[in-house]
């Protein structure tokens, strides 16, 4: 529904692949005793897509729980959107 919303999931497979490789590390939200990527300044209000990767993650846990990873999932919405964008337009 969103038309940037292809572009904010390959950046965020970006920011969470380029520099140690892909382990949704981007993903992990804040605890005690640490900041997540999340909230990392260079990442802070600048991320987008998250809400659709949770989402994509509910359903498939709820198809076969913990099977998938995160990772993957996030991977994959960055492929899958490209492909439709391309499809769509």
């Amino acid at each position: 529904q969103d038309p940037r919303m292809p572009a904010s999931l390959i950046r965020l497979h970006f920011h969470d692949c380029f520099v140690q490789g892909c382990d949704a590390s981007v993903l992990l939200n804040n605890t005690a005793t640490i900041v997540s990527e999340q909230d990392a300044a260079p990442n802070n209000q600048s991320l987008r897509g998250f809400n659709v990767v949770n989402r994509i993650k509910l359903a498939v846990d709820n198809a076969c729980p913990n099977l998938v990873s995160c990772a993957d999932i996030l991977t994959l919405a960055a492929e899958k959107s490209s492909v439709m964008v391309h499809m769509f337009n």
